[in-house]
């Protein structure tokens, strides 16, 4: 067991490895009746990869591309109640299509740094597409009504390089509430983060963005439509370097893949 990163009220979280080197994160429960929040959330996250199987499968027998919905969230490797610690519960998670290494706390960006524009739409499209995910899962059973997961950013780790947000703390659903509140909540979270330039096309997205935190929208699938909607037109869907700039300076700088 490597470092602790992070603690939360029932368990404390760590950095480690696997026997072949693979980079990993546990969640060790502070005692043996706290290990029921970890066999919670190993419940949750195991829905989740089972539904994004699914609909890789599906993808693949239409003949299509791969929505990765796989790479929204951490991959939970094993839980289990470990004897030589007095039985308590820890969960082990790994970084889809990444390395853990390459992975910051997102409060840790959100504090830190300014984003530009372009840098705040792949995020935001991101959390979109995630939580559009629980809409579609929602459509896939008996109960069409969404139960989203709590928005906290300490739920959170980014990957500039790669583009990756990764959901890898479960805080909790609500059930029975619309998608206008986490939208707007999304919404403010970059408002608050990003430098907006001059440029007409950066203008056209801040008053969507504005729109958004205001009104919120029906669905995240149509919050994710009416996002991309305006990146097509005016810049095409293409790779963009994470860019950001330390607090109060004027220099610009980029992350971005060898």
């Amino acid at each position: 067991m490597g470092p602790r990163i992070g603690e939360a009220s029932k368990f404390r979280i760590y950095l480690g490895a696997m026997d072949g080197g693979q980079s990993v994160i546990l969640k060790v429960a502070k005692t043996f009746k706290d290990g029921d929040i970890l066999a919670g959330e190993a419940s949750e996250f195991n829905i989740l990869s089972s539904f994004a199987e699914q609909i890789a499968k599906l993808e693949a027998n239409q003949g299509g591309g791969n929505s990765h919905y796989d790479w929204l969230f951490a991959k939970l490797l094993s839980s289990f109640m470990e004897p030589t610690q007095g039985d308590r519960r820890i969960n082990v998670f790994m970084a889809p299509d990444t390395d853990i290494g390459e992975l910051f706390p997102l409060t840790k960006l959100h504090a830190e740094v300014e984003i530009d524009t372009r840098t705040s739409i792949w995020i935001f499209g991101r959390f979109l597409k995630f939580y559009s995910f629980f809409e579609l899962l929602a459509a896939s059973g008996d109960n069409p009504i969404a139960r989203y997961p709590i928005f906290s950013p300490d739920d959170y780790l980014i990957g500039p390089e790669k583009h990756r947000l990764i959901y890898y703390n479960f805080s909790g659903d609500i059930a029975d509430v619309v998608a206008d509140d986490f939208v707007r909540a999304i919404s403010k979270f970059i408002l608050d983060w990003v430098v907006v330039g001059d440029s007409s096309s950066e203008q056209e997205y801040l008053e969507l963005l504005e729109d958004f935190s205001e009104f919120g929208r029906n669905s995240f699938e149509q919050a994710h439509r009416d996002l991309y909607t305006l990146v097509k037109r005016c810049w095409g869907i293409q790779y963009y370097p994470f860019t950001y700039r330390k607090h109060d300076t004027g220099i610009w700088k980029k992350i971005e893949e060898d």
